[in-house]
C-alpha cells in the first residue's frame, strides 16, 4: 500500500501511528463572522484580519467580528455586502472589490469611499474596472485593470507607469509580487514574465490542452524562491510550476507521478513559513507541497476531528506576516493554523484507520517497557500495545470466552517490575499479569485468605527492599509475594496497616521511606517502620491542602510533590511543611490531577482545566513561573484522568485524558511570536454606549462637555493564535495612580463621574500576565467643566464680588453720612431744648421754694443679666466635676438644651461647651497666677479629665502653654 508523507516544519513523518501535527482552529458564523463562505481574506496596517463573505465584510481583531454590509441611504457605506477580493493598495488602505465595484476603506472613519474612479484619476491611473492591487513593500502599488492593462503608483513621488504586454495577440489575467517586490504577470496562453527591469525573465507554458480551449483565466503565485506557479481558477487543470527558467513547467494533476494532487481545481495558493506550498482545491483540501523534497500531503476534512481543516472546498488561502495560514472554506468558515499555536501531538480514535490509529479514546495509564514502547491502560478500552517503530497500536480485550485474557477492559494501573513483567491493575478484575502469550489473573476469594483482598486494583508498587505493593480501592495495602502467588493482607483503619481504605498512590524517595497516598491524606512509612501521618487541618499553615491524593513523585531533587483534589503541595522535609500551589499562583485549575517531572527539572501537572509547567527561578529559589497549557494547544481536552501520566525514556511527556492523550516534548515547545502587536481601541462609550468610529478614531485630543463624564473603552491585542493568553492593564492619567488588570472576557474598562480635566487612557499588554510591554497611550481626552465652573464664570463671579462689595460699601458709607447728619440735627435740637429747660428752672427757683423727694439709687439688672449670671454661678459651682455636661448644664438651669444652647450662643457668641470650657480656663488662669499647684493638679482642679486638653485649650485662648503662662 502507497503510504504517503506528511511534510510539516521540513520533517518527514509516516502518518501511520503519528498524531496529528497540522492541527486548525476555527472561526465562523458562530464567532461572529458575517457568513461562513468565505471569498477572501487580508490583513491590514494595523493589523486586523479582514474577511470577504456573499453577505458583508467581517473584521476581525482576534477576539471579536465587527461586520461591515451594504446600508441603504447611506453613502459611506459599502456599494455591496457581497465581497469578491480583498487587497492593500496606496497607503496601505483596504481596497474592497464587491459585485458593484471597488470600495476604499477609510480607517480613520471606518467608512467607505465608493467612487474609486475619482481616486484613479487624482492618481494619474487609468479609469477602468480595477481587478487586483498588489503592494511591494516600498511603497510601490501595481493595477491589473480590466482589458488586462497593468500599471504602477509610486506612493512617495505619486508617479506612474504602464507596462504593454510582450505579447500584443494576449492579455494579462494575474499579477504577483515576489520575494523582492518585483511584479510579474500572466496572461490567457499561460506565459510569465516580469514586469519592467532590463532583461525580463519569461517562463513559456506551451501546454497544447490550453491552447486548444482558447486559454484560461490564469492566476499566478510567485514563491520565496522566485519560481512561478500558475493555476486557472475554477478550471480543473492544476497546477504549472517552472523549477527554472526557460525549461518546460512541471505540471501537477491528479495523474501525476511527482506531487499527484487530489484535486485538479484550484482556487488558491499560499507560501508558509517553512516554505511549503499550500494549494487551495475544491473538495480535496489543502493539499501541501514540499518543493525541495517535491513531496505532497493532503490536510483533509474529518468529521470526527474538529482541529482538521472545516471543509474541503478551500475557497482562498492567506499567509499573514505573523506566519498564521488561513484559509477560508465554501460553507464552514475559516480554519487557521501556526506551527506554535499547537504545541502538542494528540492521538485520538479515528475511524476506518485500523492499526494505524488508536483504537480507543479514554486513557487512564501509561508504561514504557525496554524497547521504548508504550502499554495504555483504557477507561473501558482494554490494554494497548503502542509499537512506536512500526508505529501500530494492538489491542487487547477481556474475552469471557478465554481465561487467558485480560481479566476486565478498565485499567487503574499498569507496572513493569525489574524482571520486566508487565503487570495490571483493573477494576473489578483483580491484578493481572502478562507472560507474552496471555495474561495470569489474581482474584479475590472470600475463602482464601491468601488471596488479594479486592478485585480493583489501584496501585502497584515495587520497592527497593523488593516488597511488591499492591493497594486497592476498598481494601487497603497488600505485599504480594510473586514467587507464591500469595497475598499479605495488612488491613486498614485503626487496627491496621494504613487508616484509609483507599490506597490512590505509592512512591519510595532516597532515604528509603515509602508514601501512600490515601483518601484520608498521606502516610509515610519511616526506614525505621514507624509512621507520620499528614493531613488537612483547616486554618494550619504548612498543611496538606487536601486529603484526597492523586498522585505522589519525588523530583531529582529529593523533593516529594503531592497532587491533591484542591491544590500541588511541595513538602519540605526540613521544616516537615507543605507549601501548597493553587489558581492564585498561576495553575489553570485546584483539582490536580497527575504530576510528572521532565528531564529538565520542570514539574508538569495535569488538571481539569488543562496542563500547567512549573519551573523555579534560577536567580530566586523558592521563586515559580507557570506555563499552562489548553485545548487550544492541542491537548485532548481539557480535563485529563487521574495518575494518567508517564515519563519516556527519549524524554517526552505523556498525558492521558478521556478523548486521547498527548504527547509532549519539552525540548521543542515553540514560543508564539515574540511580541504581541499593539493594542488597539475598538470601541469608545459615552454613557454606557458606543459612540460612531468616526466621531473618535483619529481625532486626537476628544473634547467632551461636562455631562459626558461617564466614559468606556474596549481593546484587543490583535493577537489571533490563542486570545485568552493577551493580558491587560490600563491605567486612566488623571485618575488612576496605578495599573489596573483588565477583565481578559470583555477587555473593556469604564469610568463614571470624571471630574473636568485632561485624561489619557494607557493599555499594557502581556502574552503571560507577567511581563509587560510599554505602556500605549491609545485615546487623550478632556472633559470641559460646565459653564459655570470655566474662567469666564469665575471672572464674572469676581467681577460680581467686587461690585457688590463696592456698592455694600457705598450704601454703608450714604447711610453713615445720614446718620452723621441726623446726629447732629438731634444734637443741636437737644442742646436748645436744654437751653429753654435751664431758663424755665431758673424762672422757677426764682419764683417759688421747690422741695423734690427721690427714692435711693439702686442698680437694676436685665433678664440676660440675670441669666447669664447664673450661668456663671452654675458652672463655678460644678467646676470640679469633669463629667459636668452640656445636658447637666441644661438641667442645673432649668432650661431645654435647645434653649440653653440659643440663649449661650445669643449672649456670649459661644456653645455651652466653650462656655464652660472657658471658664475653666480662666479659672485655671488664676490659679496658675496665685497657687504653687503643678500644671496638671490646675487642670483636675478645673475640671478637666486630662492635662493634655487643658494645655491644648489653654494655648488656643492665651496664645502660650500653661507652663510659659505662669512665668
Amino acid at each position: 500500500m502507497l503510504v504517503r508523507l506528511l511534510i510539516v516544519g521540513g520533517c518527514l513523518l509516516s502518518i501511520r501511528g503519528v498524531a496529528q501535527t497540522v492541527q486548525f482552529q476555527q472561526l465562523n458564523v458562530e464567532d461572529g463572522l458575517s457568513h461562513n463562505h468565505v471569498t477572501a481574506i487580508v490583513k491590514d496596517k494595523r493589523g486586523f484580519l479582514w474577511f470577504g463573505t456573499p453577505t458583508g465584510l467581517s473584521r476581525y481583531d482576534g477576539h471579536e467580528v465587527k461586520v461591515f454590509r451594504h446600508v441603504t441611504n447611506q453613502p459611506r457605506s459599502i456599494s455591496d455586502s457581497d465581497i469578491l477580493g480583498l487587497f492593500i493598495g496606496p497607503e496601505e488602505r483596504l481596497w474592497v472589490k464587491t459585485k458593484l465595484g471597488m470600495n476604499i476603506y477609510d480607517d480613520r472613519r471606518e467608512e467607505f469611499t465608493r467612487n474609486v474612479d475619482s481616486v484613479l484619476q487624482s492618481m494619474g491611473l487609468p479609469v477602468a474596472e480595477v481587478l487586483d492591487v498588489r503592494r511591494a513593500a516600498h511603497g510601490k502599488c501595481w493595477f491589473l485593470q480590466a482589458g488586462g492593462r497593468v500599471s504602477s503608483y509610486e506612493e512617495q513621488g505619486h508617479t506612474v507607469a504602464s507596462y504593454p504586454w510582450i505579447d500584443p495577440t494576449s492579455s494579462v489575467t494575474g499579477i504577483a509580487l515576489d520575494r523582492s517586490g518585483n511584479a510579474w504577470a500572466v496572461d490567457h496562453k499561460g506565459t510569465v514574465c516580469q514586469l519592467g527591469g532590463d532583461h525580463p525573465i519569461s517562463y513559456q507554458l506551451n501546454d497544447r490542452e490550453v491552447t486548444y480551449q482558447g486559454g484560461a483565466d490564469f492566476r499566478l503565485f510567485m514563491d520565496r524562491s522566485g519560481q512561478p506557479w500558475v493555476y486557472a481558477s475554477g478550471l480543473s487543470l492544476g497546477v504549472y510550476w517552472w523549477p527554472a527558467p526557460r525549461t518546460a513547467p512541471l505540471h501537477f494533476t491528479t495523474a501525476s507521478n511527482i506531487i499527484p494532487l487530489n484535486n485538479q481545481i484550484i482556487f488558491g495558493m499560499a507560501e508558509d513559513a517553512d516554505g511549503n506550498i499550500w494549494i487551495a482545491t475544491d473538495h480535496g483540501g489543502v493539499n501541501l507541497v514540499n518543493p525541495n523534497t517535491k513531496q505532497v500531503s493532503y490536510l483533509l476534512h474529518d468529521e470526527y476531528d474538529d482541529r482538521t481543516i472545516s471543509q474541503n472546498s478551500i475557497m482562498a488561502l492567506y499567509c499573514d506576516r505573523d506566519g498564521i495560514m488561513w484559509a477560508g472554506t465554501f460553507k464552514r468558515g475559516v480554519s487557521y493554523y501556526h506551527p506554535s499555536q499547537i504545541q502538542f501531538a494528540l492521538f485520538q480514535r479515528q475511524r476506518g484507520r485500523g492499526e494505524a490509529v488508536l483504537p480507543f479514546d479514554d486513557i487512564n495509564q501509561f508504561v514504557e517497557d525496554s524497547l521504548g514502547n508504550v502499554w495504555i491502560g483504557t477507561n473501558g478500552g482494554g490494554l494497548i500495545y503502542f509499537d512506536r517503530r512500526t508505529n501500530r497500536f494492538i489491542q487487547y480485550r477481556y474475552d469471557p470466552q478465554d481465561p487467558h485474557s485480560l481479566s476486565s477492559d478498565v485499567i487503574v494501573n499498569l507496572y513493569i517490575d525489574r524482571e520486566r513483567t508487565l503487570w495490571v491493575g483493573t477494576y473489578h478484575g483483580g491484578l493481572n499479569r502478562f507472560d507474552g502469550r496471555g495474561f495470569v489473573r489474581y482474584l479475590h476469594d472470600p475463602l482464601d485468605s491468601t488471596s488479594i483482598p479486592d478485585n480493583s486494583v489501584w496501585e502497584i508498587y515495587e520497592d527497593t527492599q523488593g516488597r511488591f505493593w499492591i493497594g486497592t480501592l476498598n481494601a487497603g495495602l497488600a505485599r504480594f509475594d510473586r514467587k507464591t502467588g500469595c497475598f499479605t493482607r495488612l488491613g486498614y483503619g485503626e487496627q491496621g496497616f494504613t487508616l484509609s481504605a483507599y490506597i490512590s498512590a505509592i512512591t519510595e524517595d532516597q532515604r528509603g521511606g515509602v508514601w501512600f497516598g490515601t483518601a484520608n491524606g498521606v502516610e509515610l512509612l519511616n526506614p525505621d517502620g514507624t509512621f507520620t501521618l499528614f493531613s488537612y487541618k483547616d486554618n494550619k499553615p504548612g498543611a496538606l491542602s487536601n486529603d484526597h491524593v492523586n498522585e505522589i513523585i519525588e523530583d531529582r531533587k529529593r523533593r516529594i510533590w503531592v497532587a491533591t483534589r484542591d491544590g500541588l503541595n511541595l513538602y519540605d522535609a526540613a521544616t516537615g511543611l507543605f507549601r501548597s500551589f493553587r489558581m492564585e499562583d498561576g495553575l489553570p485549575d485546584n483539582a490536580i490531577l497527575g504530576v510528572v517531572e521532565d528531564q529538565e527539572g520542570t514539574i508538569w501537572v495535569s488538571t481539569a482545566r488543562g496542563i500547567s509547567a512549573i519551573r523555579e527561578e534560577k536567580t530566586t529559589p523558592g521563586q515559580w513561573r507557570f506555563w499552562s497549557y489548553d485545548r487550544r494547544d492541542g491537548l485532548q481536552g481539557n480535563a485529563f484522568n487521574e495518575d494518567a501520566t508517564c515519563l519516556l525514556s527519549t524524554g517526552e511527556l505523556l498525558f492521558g485524558g478521556p478523548s486521547g492523550f498527548n504527547s509532549i516534548d519539552p525540548a521543542h515547545i515553540q514560543s508564539p511570536p515574540q511580541t504581541l502587536t499593539l493594542p488597539v481601541l475598538t470601541d469608545f462609550q459615552l454613557l454606557n454606549r458606543s459612540v460612531d468610529a468616526s466621531q473618535w478614531l483619529d481625532r486626537g485630543q476628544l473634547r467632551l462637555s461636562h455631562d459626558q463624564n461617564t466614559v468606556g473603552f474596549v481593546v484587543a491585542s490583535l493577537y489571533f493564535l490563542n486570545k485568552d493568553r493577551a493580558y491587560f492593564r490600563y491605567q486612566l492619567e488623571g485618575f488612576d495612580s496605578e495599573w489596573v488588570l483588565m477583565d481578559r472576557r470583555t477587555r473593556k474598562a469604564t469610568f463614571t463621574n470624571l471630574d473636568p480635566g485632561k485624561y489619557a487612557f494607557r493599555v499594557m499588554v502581556s502574552e503571560d500576565g507577567e511581563n509587560w510591554s510599554k505602556p500605549y497611550t491609545l485615546s487623550t481626552f478632556t472633559i470641559r467643566p460646565p459653564f459655570w465652573k470655566t474662567g469666564w464664570a469665575y471672572f464674572l463671579y469676581v467681577a460680581f464680588g467686587l461690585g457688590t462689595i463696592l456698592l455694600i460699601r457705598y450704601i454703608e458709607r450714604t447711610r453713615e453720612k445720614t446718620r452723621f447728619a441726623l446726629q447732629r440735627e438731634r444734637q443741636e435740637a437737644r442742646s436748645k431744648l436744654e437751653s429753654v429747660l435751664k431758663q424755665q428752672a431758673s424762672m422757677e427757683q426764682a419764683y417759688k421754694k421747690k422741695l423734690d423727694v427721690f427714692p435711693s439709687e439702686k442698680p437694676v439688672m436685665t433678664t440676660d443679666e440675670l441669666f447669664l449670671r447664673k450661668a456663671l454661678e452654675t458652672v463655678e459651682q460644678h467646676m470640679g466635676e469633669a463629667g459636668f455636661s452640656v445636658e447637666s448644664f441644661a438641667e442645673a438651669m432649668h432650661v431645654s438644651r435647645v434653649s440653653l444652647y440659643k440663649r449661650i450662643v445669643t449672649l456670649t457668641g459661644h456653645t455651652p461647651s466653650e462656655f464652660i470650657r472657658n471658664i475653666r480656663l480662666r479659672r485655671g488662669a488664676q490659679l496658675l497666677e496665685q497657687s504653687g499647684l503643678t500644671v496638671a493638679e490646675i487642670a483636675y482642679e478645673v475640671g478637666f479629665s486630662n492635662p493634655k486638653p487643658f494645655s491644648k485649650y489653654f494655648k488656643q485662648l492665651y496664645g502660650v502653654a500653661p507652663s510659659a503662662y505662669r512665668k
